[in-house]
């Protein structure tokens, strides 16, 4: 089953290596994933899908000519990053709650990916527990989404923790985060 991503994702991953390590990472970049591929650098377009798979190979490629960055995985720098970039999140900040937020990742994930899905599956007054189903078994997906989640508590103006509960690559059948919040 081929999974796809808006090619949005992938710009702003681009964008990412552009901020860290300007118009030479991002060659390098390219070049690399020519080489794993075997095919040449093809134009991404915004609200074109793209092979999900190209993310996960780019999340690689960029943990390995980077490593970590003071201890934070890169695929969470990039989640964090892609979830204060993207211009998606415009219409999902104008949730007036982190409920609300949720909420409306959950009704409009299709219009972001072709398979999985995000699930609110409890939330308090400053707690919430959040899971994501349907993802190939890779820990870099968990790094991704809790930088996600960690910039969306930040854009609402949260003072929070996330606790990463459950994993694909530990056996679970969801990936899982537990917020605190107050």
């Amino acid at each position: 089953m081929t999974r796809h991503v808006r090619g949005t994702h992938i710009l702003n991953l681009i964008d990412y290596v552009r901020s860290k390590k300007g118009s030479n990472g991002v060659d390098e970049l390219w070049d690399r994933l020519e080489e794993k591929r075997g095919s040449k650098k093809k134009e991404i377009k915004e609200n074109e899908f793209v092979e999900y798979d190209l993310l996960l190979d780019l999340f690689e490629i960029v943990e390995e000519l980077h490593g970590e960055h003071l201890g934070v995985s890169r695929p969470r720098e990039i989640g964090r990053h892609i979830a204060n970039n993207l211009g998606y999140y415009e219409f999902l900040m104008r949730a007036d709650s982190f409920e609300g937020l949720i909420r409306k990742a959950e009704d409009s994930w299709d219009q972001v990916y072709d398979f999985g899905s995000i699930e609110l599956v409890e939330y308090h007054d400053d707690a919430a527990t959040i899971r994501y189903h349907g993802y190939p078994k890779d820990h870099r997906i968990c790094d991704y989404f809790q930088g996600s989640l960690e910039a969306d508590i930040e854009l609402m103006d949260m003072d929070g923790e996330i606790e990463h509960t459950a994993c694909p690559v530990q056996g679970d059948e969801y990936i899982e985060f537990r917020i605190h919040w107050g």
